[in-house]
């Protein structure tokens, strides 16, 4: 069956209303006559350049729209009648996923990034640096020949950055040469303000698990007491957005002051009055090798043990991912550019993919087949105490442009298509770490299908 050429409708669900592109046969999905969206027709995400989304939707004409019959269950976005939110842009970018996807499944040794975040070679100052996120920024840090110091507890490996995928250990063991390990809590913030302030002048500092405004007070107050920094870059969310009639989400939209991530705000506008050069940074959700959140995980965990993955809300609510090596690369391609000064970005990946579309991924990523779906509404269930989350995303349209970071950061794109990065994650770190020899809690995928029965 052959989809119409175009439906447009303005629909309210999630963080609001969107212009929407509806599907008419409930299997296929045609390349979208909108300005800067290229859905593939051989994999259940979307490609998409997004620029601002306080821009005007951009429409051509519906001809340039083509059909295309549905061929297997897992090969395209089962969108029918339910919708994708337009993403705007000022250039139309020809960026089917599936030619990105050619090169196969990416080879179970890390690839590093080239990092340009060069030149002079600073002190830098890392608050965490011992999981994930933290551990790949520390590592492109050195690459670069950079003086690391990471402030934390102590109390995971030592305080030392955990090692990466692929790392040799002459590897692991030349990086550590040049990071020295800083003992402080911060929930201990007289003693956190003293030892920042006594371990002498940083160039840079990078706060990656800052969540509330109380928590960066003592580390600024420690850095000014030294001289002061460079640059200052914190960690901020996607969750600060407030609700939007316009997706994707743009670096414009207001925070929600009901948002559970509203610290976060606080914190970057603390940053602007104390005076200093701050970058914000603001990802979507994060995945990738290392992450301790079971984002990916929960999808693998179902797909390979040939359970059924239980998704909310019909599965066509539209979210994104960005890999971890392109955040980190973000980050360090900052230094030095004064394009970021006083700036927030959105930093996630180009796909944009809907949560069925991240069940059929991560499935094939892991080499199984597409996975049946069982379809849940989360008011009807109540987990129990104790019990694991029922779904790892939010219940809403989340997915952001990413448009300003490439501007302003001109070196920067992200490396990793979503299939890609669930491959590499999949390899180097699922089967890598024993999670798929381990027995996970289903006990609440057990009450829906139960349920469900």
């Amino acid at each position: 069956m052959v989809l119409q050429q175009k439906t447009t409708a303005l629909c309210g669900v999630g963080a609001g209303a969107a212009l929407v592109f509806l599907g008419t046969d409930g299997c296929s999905f045609a390349s979208a006559p909108i300005t800067g969206i290229a859905p593939s027709l051989q994999n259940p995400s979307l490609r998409a350049v997004a620029a601002s989304a306080g821009g005007a939707f951009e429409r051509q004409n519906a001809g340039a729209a083509t059909a295309s019959q549905h061929k297997g269950g897992s090969a395209t976005l089962a969108l029918g009648a339910s919708m994708v939110c337009a993403a705007t842009a000022v250039t139309r970018r020809k960026a089917l996923v599936g030619a990105a996807r050619e090169g196969g499944a990416r080879r179970q040794v890390r690839t590093v990034c080239a990092a340009k975040g060069g030149g002079e070679k600073k002190r830098v100052l890392v608050m965490g640096g011992t999981r994930f996120i933290g551990c790949y920024l520390v590592a492109k840090l050195r690459e670069l020949g950079h003086e690391v110091v990471v402030v934390n507890r102590g109390k995971t490996n030592e305080g030392k950055p955990e090692r990466l995928p692929g790392t040799s250990d002459a590897e692991y063991e030349k990086m550590l040469e040049g990071v020295t390990v800083l003992k402080a809590d911060r929930k201990e913030p007289e003693k956190l303000k003293e030892a920042v302030a006594g371990a002498g002048k940083f160039d840079l500092v990078f706060d990656n698990n800052v969540r509330k405004l109380e928590e960066v007070q003592p580390l600024v107050e420690g850095i000014l007491a030294s001289g002061g920094c460079e640059q200052f870059f914190i960690m901020s969310s996607a969750g600060v957005y407030g609700p939007t009639d316009v997706l994707p989400l743009s670096e414009a939209n207001p925070g929600d002051p009901n948002s559970r991530h509203k610290e976060k705000l606080s914190c970057e506008n603390y940053l602007a009055e104390k005076g200093l050069n701050w970058t914000a940074i603001r990802p979507v959700y994060i995945y990738g090798p290392l992450n301790y959140n079971p984002v990916e995980r929960f999808f693998f965990d179902r797909v390979t043990r040939d359970r059924p993955v239980c998704v909310p809300y019909g599965g066509k609510y539209i979210t994104q991912l960005g890999h971890c090596e392109d955040l980190a690369d973000f980050m360090v391609k900052c230094i030095g550019n004064p394009n970021v000064k006083g700036q927030v970005y959105n930093v996630s990946g180009e796909d944009f993919v809907t949560f069925d579309g991240m069940a059929k991924l991560c499935a094939e990523a892991s080499g199984k087949p597409a996975p049946k779906i069982v379809y849940f509404d989360p008011k009807e269930v109540e987990v129990p105490e104790g019990f694991p989350k029922a779904f790892p995303f939010r219940g809403m349209h989340f997915f952001a442009a990413i448009e300003k970071a490439k501007r302003d950061v001109p070196d920067w794109k992200p490396k990793y298509s979503l299939l890609e990065g669930l491959k590499s994650s999949f390899a180097e770190d699922y089967v890598a770490r024993g999670f798929d020899k381990k027995d996970p809690d289903f006990r609440t995928d057990d009450l829906i299908i139960a349920k469900k029965a």
